[in-house]
């Protein structure tokens, strides 16, 4: 149960971090809040990098043989790393910190023009994405997540299609474009997570997104001050150390014993928390149809997580 409400406590982390960056966007540009969110989070989870580099030192100079090596990595939840890994960690970081970059990069830009909870919804779309473009990859494609694609679709209409026939709002097109990124970055992790310890690749990531958030500041020609840094410090806080820091350290410890699919269930709720925290908050309102998308995308997500006799296979 612990354990659990870890991960719950995970998605309320994430689901209230869109309020802050809506915050943001009224005192920070975009790649500057990128850069200084991501630097701090670098930062928070470097403890976590040390602690892990001397755990991993002690199991080897303690090991006798590649059996003991293999135990006393799966007690520390850092399973054994095949000896071969076809790319250096130094690119694997920086390939999800790409993503990660671009990720955030169109979310941050959408919530100038849509609110945090459509935000918060059309975001967590990458948990049907993920299982979709996972078939390119060889991953199987499971009835559920079809008829999870087909309530998701349809709550993403009426979430953010008007009924008046005016085109998709330019914040919530942004939003959906970062899915895109979104779904890649965990397509990746999942492959270099067997070659590396995940919190290697955490630190990697959030150093690559830092560093192409404040190259993007000099490119976009945005402005970065010290009263700007001031006036957005919270957000930044947040964003960094709660996001970045706490919530993936608390993501890694109550993942270790729940199953897969219930732990993406419990940290898919980000969605359902961060409308809540807009409305709460920010005052954030939502017509009868944009509930009612709402509603469908949550079932549509919540249905994809489900198991499900498998209708294709992949191929690899």
């Amino acid at each position: 149960m612990k354990d659990r409400f870890l991960l719950l406590l995970v998605a309320l982390v994430w689901g209230t971090t869109f309020i802050f960056q809506r915050v943001s966007t009224g005192t920070m540009g975009t790649f500057a809040f990128i850069g200084l969110r991501f630097a701090l989070g670098a930062l928070a989870i470097l403890p976590l990098v040390f602690w892990q580099k001397r755990r991993l030192r002690q199991s080897a100079s303690l090991e006798a043989g590649g059996t003991a090596q293999r135990n006393a990595a799966a007690k520390t939840g850092s399973a054994a790393l095949p000896e071969d890994k076809p790319w250096p960690l130094w690119l694997c970081g920086c390939i999800i910190g790409c993503m990660l970059f671009g990720g955030s990069a169109f979310q941050q830009q959408a919530l100038f023009y849509t609110t945090a909870g459509k935000a918060a919804f059309i975001t967590s779309l990458y948990i049907i994405a993920v299982p979709l473009l996972g078939l390119v990859i060889g991953q199987p494609l499971r009835i559920t997540h079809i008829f999870g694609c087909l309530f998701a679709v349809s709550g993403l209409y009426y979430l953010a299609f008007r009924s008046d026939g005016q085109p998709l709002n330019f914040g919530d097109f942004l939003a959906l474009v970062g899915v895109l990124f979104w779904t890649l970055q965990i397509l990746f992790i999942d492959r270099f997570v067997r070659w590396y310890p995940g919190i290697y690749l955490a630190e990697g990531q959030f150093i690559t997104a830092s560093a192409l958030g404040f190259l993007g500041v000099l490119l976009a020609g945005e402005t970065l001050s010290a009263a700007m840094i001031r006036q957005t410090a919270v957000p930044i806080l947040y964003a960094g150390i709660m996001s970045s820091g706490v919530g993936y350290t608390l993501q890694i410890i109550g993942q270790a014993k729940v199953p897969p699919t219930e732990a993406t269930m419990l940290m898919s709720c980000e969605m359902i928390f961060g409308a809540l925290s807009g409305f709460i908050f920010l005052d954030e309102l939502m017509t009868l149809r944009e509930f009612a998308g709402c509603v469908l995308m949550t079932c549509g997500i919540f249905m994809a997580q489900l198991p499900g006799r498998i209708v294709w296979y992949g191929r690899k």
